[in-house]
């Protein structure tokens, strides 16, 4: 599975959100999105999910434009795990999970068969009765990724999947989605605000600003400190990691 975008804009209410942004992510490649608060990395992401409609450009799953496919037709080809975590939904894991397979014709025990699955490999086997509510934020990620692995697509998109999440539980769902994405080959693009989680995990990194994507390609040809400073206004240093400062004026 292959996304490619190619010139899409997005205006909303008049106003334009993203300009012209083009990227590109191959079978089984983790690519992540960054940018500043407010350049329109999630409004980017809702346009491939369909959520929002381009206002111009070409969404292309597969050479097939994403917006002219059959809704069910769609959904067989993109999961997601959008930014917003339902907090209060009076479902069990197992009933949140098996929500993946509605574009499909309901097969219920081979649908069962697969929730098991999904479960065991996102280390929640044994959850498919507990109530999605009672979860921790980690679970409920999992659960969510479990959701989306029984949608059975080639192409995940991830809308800051670890803002809910303390360290630990952030750097094992990124691990996973790795792991998940190489042993499955499944394409992922996931919008992240973390550059050192974003440049360990990431096998490409596209970087927004004001609306366009300014920067792509391998994380350490990306993450320059000239880039960062233009975009970001901080220094960075790299070490190990990337340590920043943030930019003091000039008296």
């Amino acid at each position: 599975m292959r996304l490619d975008l190619r010139g899409v804009s997005v205006t909303l209410d008049g106003s334009p959100i993203v300009r012209e942004a083009g990227l590109e992510v191959g079978e089984g490649e983790f690519a992540g999105l960054v940018g500043p608060n407010g350049c329109g990395k999630s409004t980017l992401l809702r346009a491939v999910y369909r959520a929002l409609r381009p206002t111009a450009g070409l969404v292309a799953v597969d050479g097939d434009d994403l917006h002219r496919l059959p809704a069910r037709r769609a959904a067989r080809r993109v999961a997601v795990m959008a930014q917003e975590i339902p907090a209060d939904l009076d479902f069990t894991v197992a009933e949140i999970v098996l929500m993946g397979r509605t574009p499909y014709r309901a097969d219920a025990a081979a649908d069962e068969r697969r929730c098991a699955r999904a479960l065991d490999r996102v280390g929640l086997a044994g959850a498919a009765e507990r109530v999605f509510a009672t979860l921790s934020g980690g679970e409920k990620q999992r659960a969510l990724l479990a959701r989306a692995l029984v949608q059975e697509t080639r192409l995940l998109l991830l809308d800051e999947p670890t803002s809910h999440l303390d360290v630990r539980h952030q750097l094992e769902l990124l691990h996973l989605v790795r792991e998940l994405g190489t042993e499955l080959g499944i394409a992922t693009l996931a919008v992240l605000h973390d550059l050192n989680q974003a440049a360990a995990f990431c096998d490409r990194l596209y970087v927004m600003n004001a609306g366009r994507v300014v920067a792509g390609g391998p994380p350490a040809q990306v993450l320059t400190p000239e880039l960062i400073s233009e975009v970001y206004g901080v220094r960075a240093v790299r070490r190990t990691q990337l340590v920043f400062e943030r930019l003091r004026e000039e008296r």
